[in-house]
């Protein structure tokens, strides 16, 4: 996270190759203000679909690798989100897409104030949950 956060704060956007830039056209039709960061395995673009943030990345042949979503509550789906009320209140939602299932990364805040990083599969099956 250190090293994303110091790429955009120097604005080392830059042009990706041809075959990803197709690539992501492809997959994100309605993309806007994509801006893109080399990484030494792969391509990563940073943008906003339908207001909602993503990012997308890309290996350096072109290939779609992943996505991340940041999800406003109300696109959690109900599953999710009813169990994860149970534990208490929802900070920040990411879905991510590797292309073979989808994974909600979510931290929660208990009653202590104790935060938690939690991972759980499309059907609310908690893959993992740590104390932050």
């Amino acid at each position: 996270m250190e090293d994303f956060t110091k790429r955009v704060m120097d604005g080392n956007c830059i042009v990706p190759p041809t075959v990803c830039l197709e690539a992501f056209n492809q997959h994100f039709t309605r993309a806007q203000e994509a801006e893109w960061y080399e990484n030494s395995n792969f391509y990563e673009a940073i943008f906003f679909q339908d207001n909602i943030e993503y990012i997308a990345e890309f290996n350096k042949n072109g290939s779609f690798l992943k996505y991340k979503m940041y999800l406003p509550d109300n696109l959690l789906p109900a599953i999710i989100k009813s169990q994860l009320e149970t534990k208490g209140e929802i900070m920040n939602t990411v879905l991510i897409n590797k292309g073979d299932g989808i994974i909600y990364e979510v931290i929660y805040r208990d009653k202590q104030l104790n935060r938690y990083l939690i991972l759980l599969n499309n059907l609310g099956k908690v893959l993992s949950e740590n104390l932050l």
